[in-house]
């Protein structure tokens, strides 16, 4: 069973090979350890360093895993991008790690068939295994969070601490509010004592907290505590509202549902058939409850709760299925168990499809290079949309080639004529920013991205995803012989997700990750012309 999870992480990381912006600091970051090494200069969070700083303590360790292989790869000659698939496969394999130690201990603790649908369910849904070989900050603590399960269930306190301790002070300091409520959890029926939790607690938090601030500050060539400013930035001066807020109960009413599909109704029915979930379950409910005080809310800032929540779902199904033969109702009961993972597996199947065209920038910059041949001098610029949606240093495949990411240059200024190539945000050929360029460059080519979903009762199945054109690839038509690429100055590509821009006709829009999200403005109908 475990190899199940395996192979669906790995489905969903072929299928959607490329990051977006709110990944682009741990992948860059890992980028750069691989290929620069202690030539610090050269890394690419000195010249782009984000909203606020992030540890470099998470990429390290990836690419302490993924280093043999990316050296088998260029051995091999392989293209450079083949590391971006180590890379994410390294990830994705310290995750399952201990997801699949978890796996084990649920069967140890609740049985062998809440092990086996535990499997099942989180290999139906989309969002869990999509996250788990993305190089956000959210997956690296989620790594430490699976573990610290694992030793909590075991009664293994000690290393419960000190997992707890690392995700919180490395990673995500958030996770204080679920890990301590655990923790607290074990305080009041007396498993574990104060003495002995400050016996643990302190030693792993100062050894911990040295070694973000030493190893940060080397990297980021000043003294740091990553997680410090991130909670600083987010609690104290409640910044994060700046990149879009939503209502109270948003992880309650569209999450939490998106990311455990049918699965969600099993929850009430597992906390009624089997009582030992209950203390897996309030932790997760009060966390997510506490969590949605800070206004700007993502799926990925709760997906630490969702294996708790189905394990609760996995409790009913094995429930169900054990009782199969005592009735005919309970035999119902028991395919109603079966299709709920079919339905998961049709929610998935929509959701991946969408995601696969949710990464434009990364399909742009990998057809210019099959458009273009290697030995040429080609210099592109690559704006803010194609950096935010798939490109990276990992799609930079040739060394002779100059990649610009320099923000606010206007269309047609003298800066952009210096470049042969230029990948630029658009509608359509003919929409207004395109126009400066229409006697200068010739289009090559565009990339669509996803525009909207249409339900067609004529076609099957009745929702059909649609795309229109996002960015497009020009070619200068005379450009310099001598360029002057003085202009280019250290500006930002903002590490943060991208503001709502998709609306849809019921007010929904999709996120960076192919989640649904209900930030959108509500529209009346799908606008078919973009240029009215």
């Amino acid at each position: 069973m475990d190899w199940l999870l395996v192979l669906c992480s790995l489905v969903h990381l072929l299928l959607c090979p490329f990051t977006k912006v709110e990944e682009s600091f741990n992948l860059q970051a890992i980028h750069d350890i691989l290929y620069y090494q202690t030539d610090i200069d050269k890394y690419d969070h000195l010249e782009f360093p984000g909203v606020v700083p992030r540890t470099f303590i998470g990429p390290l360790v990836v690419s302490g895993f993924a280093a043999p292989f990316v050296a088998l790869a260029s051995a091999f000659k392989l293209p450079k991008d083949a590391s971006l698939y180590i890379v994410r496969c390294a990830l994705g394999g310290l995750v399952l790690w201990p997801l699949i130690k978890l796996r084990k201990r649920i069967e140890e603790t609740l049985g062998d068939g809440t092990s086996t649908w535990f499997v099942l369910i989180v290999s139906s849904q989309f969002h869990f295994l999509f996250y788990i070989s993305r190089p956000l900050p959210n997956t690296m603590a989620l790594c430490l969070v699976l573990f610290a399960y694992f030793f909590w269930l075991g009664q293994q306190h000690g290393k419960f601490i000190a997992c707890s301790a690392a995700a919180i002070i490395i990673f995500r300091a958030e996770l204080a509010i679920l890990l301590g409520l655990i923790l607290l959890g074990e305080l009041l029926t007396r498993r574990l004592s104060i003495a002995k939790t400050l016996f643990f607690a302190v030693p792993s938090g100062v050894a911990f907290l040295s070694l973000t601030v030493l190893v940060d500050s080397i990297f980021w060539q000043c003294i740091l505590w990553p997680e410090g400013d991130v909670l600083w930035y987010n609690v104290v001066l409640n910044k994060s509202g700046d990149w879009g807020t939503s209502p109270f109960l948003w992880y309650f009413y569209s999450a939490i549902p998106r990311a455990m599909g049918t699965s969600l109704a099993l929850i009430p029915l597992g906390m009624f058939f089997e009582r030992r979930v209950f203390p897996l379950i309030l932790p997760a409910v009060f966390f997510v409850l506490a969590y949605s005080f800070l206004p700007h809310k993502e799926l990925r800032f709760i997906i630490y709760v969702i294996p708790l929540l189905n394990i609760a779902a996995a409790a009913a199904c094995s429930r169900l299925w054990e009782n199969r033969m005592k009735s005919k109702w309970r035999g119902l009961l028991a395919l109603a168990a079966i299709g709920h993972l079919v339905a998961n597996l049709v929610l998935t199947c929509f959701l991946v499809s969408v995601s696969r065209v949710n990464y434009p920038g990364g399909e742009a910059l990998s057809l210019l290079h099959k458009m273009e041949s290697p030995e040429n001098n080609v210099t592109v610029h690559i704006d803010v949309l194609a950096a935010q949606t798939g490109v990276s240093r990992f799609g930079q495949l040739h060394n002779n080639w100059l990649y610009d990411k320099t923000e606010n240059l206007k269309p047609g200024s003298p800066e952009l004529r210096m470049f042969t190539h230029l990948i630029v945000d658009a509608k359509s050929k003919h929409s207004y920013n395109l126009r400066p360029y229409t006697e200068t460059h010739e289009i090559l080519a565009n990339v669509e991205g996803f525009s909207h979903i249409r339900s067609s009762y004529n076609h099957f199945p009745p929702i059909r995803i649609k795309s229109k054109p996002c960015l497009f690839i020009l070619k200068n038509k005379n450009p310099p012989e001598v360029p002057d690429f003085s202009f280019r100055s250290r500006k930002q590509i903002v590490d943060e997700p991208l503001p709502p821009a998709i609306e849809l006709n019921f007010g929904l829009d999709f996120e960076g990750d192919g989640a649904l999200t209900e930030n959108a403005t509500e529209v009346p109908t799908v606008i078919e012309n973009p240029e009215e």
